[in-house]
This record gives C-alpha cells, structure tokens and sequence, in this order.
C-alpha cells in the first residue's frame, strides 16, 4: 500500500497542515448550504445523500485526524473515495438528467470542483496510481457525456459544446498534473538526498559535512553581528572498553541513547551533531565562554548521572572555545580539540577551556 502514497515526511506534514485546515472549512461550507437547501425545501434525494455524506465524512475524518495524526493515509484515503462517488453521482445526474432539458446548456456546480477533485487525487496517491485513478474517472464520467452527444434527445449545439470544452479540459488538466507530479517527486527525492547526505545514520544528528557547514554560517554571522559564539567538543571517555566489554551493538545504542539524551536538553537554537566516532560538537549560538563552560558542566552532570540501559555508568570530557574576531573554523576546532585533550589529560569526566 506504501508504494502508491508519498513517503516524504516533509511532504506528509505539510498535506497534514492543509487537511487540518480545509476539513473544517469545507465542512462549515457544506453544513450551511446543506441548511438553505432544506430550509428552501428544494433539496433533492441526491443533494440530501451528497451534503449528509459530505458533512459526516468531513467532521469524522477531521476529529480523527486530530486525536490520531498516524491514521492521515486512512484519512487522505478516505476523502479520496467519498469524493470520487460523490463527483460521479453527480456528474452521471448533471449529464443524464439536467444537460438540455429546458434550455440548460451547462453542467452546474459539479462543474467547479472538478480541479480541486483531480488535485486531491494527485497529493493523496503518486505516479502512475494517480494518473490511471484519474484517467479511470475521468472515462467513468464522460460515458454519460458520450450517450449525451450521440443519443439524447435533448442534445444542441450549445451542450455539445460544453460537453467537448469541459472533457477536453479534464484530459489537459489530468496530463499537466501528472508531469507537474513528477517534478515534485524529483524535488522530494532530492530533498530526501540531501537529507541522508546531512545526516548521521546511527544517531540521526547532523554529521560532520552539515555540522562544518553550520559552523561556517555562524563564523559569518558572529562577524557581521559581533555576537558571541561558542563552540564544545566533547567525546566518551573509554568507549573502546564499552565496545570489548559490551559489543559494538550496544555500543550503537550507547551513542544513539547519548544523542537523544543531549538534544532534548539543549535550545532550539544551539546546533548538536556527530563530529565522528564518539565525539560530539555543539555550536553554541549568541553564547560566550563563560557560559560555554557553564553548558558543558551540566551536559557532562546529566550524562554521568543517568542510568544508561545496557551499561554501568558511562562520563564525557569536554573541550570550550569561544568565538574570537578573524578566527576561522579550523582555528576555533583547534582551540576547542586542545582543550579536550587536555580534558582527557586531567582524568576524564572534566570541561576545560582553550
């Protein structure tokens, strides 16, 4: 079932925001026409099944999505069906029922949904399952236009020419979305790319091509802005005895447990990655040493206090360096990889400053 969805979490989110955002508003909309309707006492049996299907469906799917954001792909799902029966039903009435008789020569409001209807079909499901659901639906819905224009009674001029504009226009819009399609999926893939290119894979932390980057950026700003800018390196003490005495599975553990222990601890606006093996960088941003410092004594206390789940006790020895006008990257890591050393030096399980 995952191949004909997005897998794009970003892409997920965002259609999540919009659903979140629309459900209520359609529902809002169809609830009060669905109301002038039966208050005009012209409501037809197909109305009553649209707005009520429309209105229930809508408000549930919406409730749903509230309480449990993992069921959006039943959700997206959902709303896909329900629109496309109601969109044939309606189609199959306006076509059969409406097209001629008395003048009529246009299709009605179904007519006005019909871009909204193919585009919800193309973000709910990708590639070629989008298109043949469309293309299945576009064909379910002009045999009515077809049996209009070669056989019924009330065929002219005017309805044969709404009939060939509007299915014409269906087929063009159907094309356009499916290349359209393909040009997000590429920019989704390339965004996928560069995200696994950025990322650690054991830990899920930038890794150090992103961290050197992040770094390089806030050199730049610290200069323009003269703002203070600190940086911490810090790496497990021992960690080779963990790995021989426990395995390098638990070893992996350890680091991703670490990982996830320090992120949560840290503001937004500090950046916390792998630097490699098992030592960390942490970019300090608007931060001077003093602090720094300060920082780096409550990481070092949070971690040699916690209760590692598959080890005995586990410490890190810390390395500080400010920020100092003209510095570049290099020599601020320097600074801050000789004070690690010369944490490492002291006895492990200490902070010190370069």
């Amino acid at each position: 079932m995952s191949f004909h969805f997005y897998k794009n979490q970003t892409f997920t989110q965002w259609k999540v925001k919009v659903y979140l955002i629309l459900l209520p508003v359609f529902f809002i909309a169809f609830a009060i026409i669905f109301g002038l309707l039966v208050k005009a006492g012209s409501i037809s049996l197909l109305n009553m099944f649209t707005f009520t299907s429309l209105c229930i469906g809508l408000l549930t799917c919406f409730l749903l999505l509230l309480i449990k954001k993992n069921t959006f792909h039943f959700i997206e799902l959902a709303i896909s069906i329900l629109a496309s029966v109601i969109y044939i039903l309606r189609m199959y009435d306006t076509i059969l029922m409406d097209l001629g008789v008395a003048g009529n020569d246009n299709l009605g409001t179904v007519s006005y949904w019909y871009p909204i209807f193919y585009f919800l079909l193309f973000i709910t499901f990708r590639g070629l399952t989008a298109f043949v659901i469309s293309a299945c639906i576009f064909i379910t819905t002009l045999l009515p236009g077809f049996y209009h224009v070669f056989f019924s009674e009330m065929a002219n001029s005017n309805t044969l020419d709404v009939i060939i504009q509007f299915f014409s226009a269906n087929a063009g819009f159907i094309v356009a979305l499916y290349f359209l399609q393909r040009v997000i999926e590429t920019f989704l893939e390339a965004e996928v790319s560069k995200h696994y290119a950025n990322t650690d894979y054991l830990t899920k932390l930038p890794n150090r091509r992103k961290m050197d980057s992040l770094l390089q950026q806030e050199i730049v700003r610290a200069g323009n802005r003269e703002e203070q800018l600190t940086v911490i390196l810090f790496d497990i003490d021992h960690f080779k005895k963990i790995n021989d005495t426990y395995g390098h599975e638990i070893g992996d553990h350890v680091l991703e447990e670490l990982a996830n222990l320090v992120k949560d601890s840290l503001r937004k606006s500090d950046f916390f990655g792998r630097w490699g093996g098992e030592e960390f960088l942490l970019i300090a941003v608007n931060t001077p040493l003093s602090k720094g410092i300060t920082l780096s004594n409550r990481i070092k206390d949070l971690i040699a206090t916690h209760d590692f789940k598959q080890i005995e006790g586990l410490t890190c020895s810390f390395g500080v360096a400010e920020y100092v006008n003209g510095d570049e990257a290099k020599d601020l890591l320097r600074r801050a990889d000789n004070a690690l050393y010369k944490a490492k030096e002291d006895g492990r399980n200490q902070v010190e400053a370069g």
